[in-house]
């Protein structure tokens, strides 16, 4: 299109060329300049109302966009053309537009456009810190927050535990297992266990983490029973430990009579035949298993409280008191 507009321009203009090709160069310079002016203004205009035009700027890429410009003037550009072969003979417009005209474009359309490009950049970079300022202040908040309600949620998780606690502390001396009692100590703890369900909830909300909520707080109401019978288990294993020991052993005394680690081991193990039937005699080697770390350690003590024993002896001895325990808790008779 750009070079129809020329040859067709160029053929009227023919005609013309005898008489302007009496004047001097420093005159042709002068009568070419508005048309190069004209051409190049128009070619500002179009860089600058390009949409792109700040971020080619600040990316160094802005000959992509004046590139794009020249094509939207093409008419002004047909006028240099025109007027060049006027001036300096056919032919001689198109090499000229397309050469050193083009060449030195991006110089003279930047000198126009640069200074409302800069503030443009400038307005651009101020928006840009003021967006990241606004993202900094919300993170903030929203750091205080989830930190606000984490604390809160571990302050309600630990008067949940404090309730549990408590109540199986006061119904250890029934009869029933640990899976009843913590049940039990649920129950009468429920206000406690929802409100620390819905401070986690809470905390997990806060920090934007996108989860079902039904999900939730059934994975941590599983968890706090888990923890309950736990504590259950431990508290049972405390009361017995702390009764009077079988006043009837035909075993030597030794420190694990009294070692309330090793009775707890032991009556811990036992306790996983409440309820089901389990081969007596296979309880009984489990629980000397189970808890070989504390008859070791029991030993170990006796044998450093009496630098004349000997530790193999004293893991024997201890072995065997341990040995009468276990029989005890299970109800063998040898």
């Amino acid at each position: 299109m750009f070079l129809r507009c020329v040859i067709a321009a160029g053929l009227c203009l023919a005609a013309a060329a005898p008489a302007l090709a009496q004047i001097n160069d420093a005159q042709k310079r002068k009568a070419l300049l508005p048309y190069i002016r004209n051409a190049t203004d128009c070619v500002a205009k179009q860089t600058l109302g390009n949409v792109s035009v700040v971020s080619s700027y600040r990316s160094n890429t802005l000959q992509l966009v004046i590139d794009e410009a020249w094509k939207a003037c093409s008419s002004w550009l047909v006028e240099v053309v025109n007027q060049h072969d006027a001036l300096h003979g056919p032919g001689t417009g198109m090499p000229f537009a397309t050469g050193a005209y083009r060449a030195d474009l991006p110089r003279a359309v930047l000198a126009r456009i640069k200074g409302e490009l800069d503030r443009r950049v400038t307005a651009e970079i101020e928006w840009e810190a003021a967006i990241q300022a606004q993202q900094a202040e919300r993170e903030a908040k929203q750091k205080a927050e989830v930190e606000r309600l984490d604390r809160a949620a571990l302050t309600l998780r630990d008067r949940l535990y404090q309730c549990t606690d408590g109540q199986l502390g006061k119904l250890v001396g029934s009869a029933e297992g640990a899976e009843v009692l913590a049940t039990a100590a649920m129950t009468i703890c429920r206000r406690e266990i929802d409100d620390a369900v819905e401070g986690r909830l809470a905390a997990i909300k806060a920090e934007g983490r996108q989860s079902s909520a039904g999900l939730l707080r059934e994975q941590f109401i599983k968890t706090v029973r888990e923890n309950v019978v736990t504590g259950a288990v431990q508290i049972k294993a405390r009361a017995v430990a702390q009764q009077p020991m079988p006043s009837s052993s035909p075993t030597p005394a030794t420190q694990a009579d009294g070692d309330p680690e090793l009775y707890s081991c032991l009556s811990t193990m036992a306790k996983a035949r409440e309820g089901k039937f389990i081969d007596q005699r296979k309880l009984y080697e489990a629980m000397l298993e189970l808890c070989r770390p504390e008859i070791e350690k029991v030993a170990r003590a006796a044998f450093l409280a009496n630098p004349q024993s000997e530790l193999a002896k004293e893991r024997e001895k201890t072995l065997r008191v341990a040995s009468v325990i276990a029989k005890s808790l299970v109800g063998m008779n040898d």
